[in-house]
């Protein structure tokens, strides 16, 4: 996947970007709120007709409410570096996008870390630092409408001529299905995919895979 983007960008940043938006659209997915999923399986296969369709905005809503700010946070940071590193003929324009995205949502991140910067030693554990991009990502994107403003930012990147054949989830079935009570996780062509219940209904998390 993204196989001719990395090729065309010959790019070590660039590679990172890419990686970085799949790690997050595998795991993010009409439904809409209303619908109230039961179980991981109706939900992924609804994630999977939005995935096909590039209908972000569906996905992003079959994300689980609490996960959206993160989820928000980590398309930004990906889409933000994936502009200001692209080099093809739009690039331009698709900045110029960008910038009208930021302003429109009022995202300011001058002050993100508001006087609280983790410094982060090889000791650090990997839940003090997810704790605190979760409270940066709750900070700048919590009162932020992710289900119009994360499919805003990814239209910048499906209007890339190299992302016209790239998927955004996972097109295999579900399989290796783990319950573990309000958790569960599952693997889809060697992807494993999150979900989290939330009042009693099933959703996709921002968490990145396995």
């Amino acid at each position: 996947m993204f196989e001719k983007m990395i090729q065309v960008s010959g790019s070590r940043w660039r590679y990172f970007v890419i990686s970085f938006i799949i790690i997050f659209w595998f795991t993010a997915a009409s439904a809409g709120d209303s619908v109230c999923h039961k179980s991981p399986q109706s939900l992924f296969k609804v994630a999977q007709e939005a995935g096909a369709k590039k209908d972000f905005g569906t996905l992003t809503k079959l994300t689980a409410p609490t996960e959206r700010p993160m989820l928000a946070l980590s398309t930004d940071m990906a889409v933000g570096m994936l502009v200001e590193f692209y080099e093809g003929e739009k690039a331009p324009a698709l900045k110029k996008k960008y910038e009208e995205i930021q302003n429109k949502y009022g995202i300011k991140k001058k002050d993100e870390d508001d006087g609280e910067k983790l410094h982060v030693t090889k000791d650090t554990p990997q839940d003090v630092i997810d704790a605190h991009i979760r409270k940066r990502a709750n900070r700048l994107y919590g009162e932020v409408d992710a289900v119009k403003y994360v499919p805003a930012l990814m239209e910048i990147v499906v209007n890339m001529p190299e992302m016209a054949d790239q998927s955004f989830f996972p097109k295999e079935k579900l399989a290796d299905l783990k319950i573990d009570g309000d958790r569960a996780t599952g693997k889809s062509g060697g992807k494993t995919v999150s979900f989290i219940r939330e009042g009693g209904c099933w959703y996709l998390t921002a968490d990145v895979m396995d």
